[in-house]
């Protein structure tokens, strides 16, 4: 108990771990698995340096004392991660649609998925988020 009271203790003011914290040790123990089958070669020199760099990231900013710049980098990563995910979930969408009645876009404006029927021709589509219109062929 004591020794749990010291690191709390230590960890005051600190920032501790967060979704880029997770992010960075999960890459670090990913190229550290993958280094495992480049022995003895200059690539895994260079994975050992990124991985490395991985860590030392993660444990700068599970000990930073300036919290509101590592929310920050957070935040910026959450985006990038949100972004990611609606690329996909585009993609994964328009996979399954590909032999169906209907084709996919997105608004340029809102990037709302909109879903019209195929073979019309040129048409103006009007978004049903933000009413933008625009002309693609479907």
């Amino acid at each position: 108990m004591r020794l749990r009271e010291r690191f709390q203790r230590m960890m005051y003011g600190r920032y501790g771990n967060d979704s880029l914290g997770t992010f960075c040790f999960v890459m670090y123990l990913v190229l550290w698995f993958v280094t495992m089958f480049f022995r003895k070669t200059p690539v895994q020199f260079v994975l050992n340096v990124v991985a490395y760099v991985f860590v030392i990231a993660y444990f700068y900013r599970f000990f930073s004392r300036n919290i509101y710049k590592r929310q920050q980098e957070n935040q910026k990563y959450l985006q990038m991660k949100q972004k990611v995910k609606n690329y996909w979930k585009f993609l994964r969408l328009k996979f399954a649609e590909r032999s169906g009645v209907n084709k996919l876009f997105r608004c340029p404006k809102c990037h709302q998925i909109i879903r019209v029927p195929k073979g019309r021709g040129k048409i103006a589509i009007s978004c049903p988020k933000c009413r933008f219109e625009f002309i693609k062929r479907s």
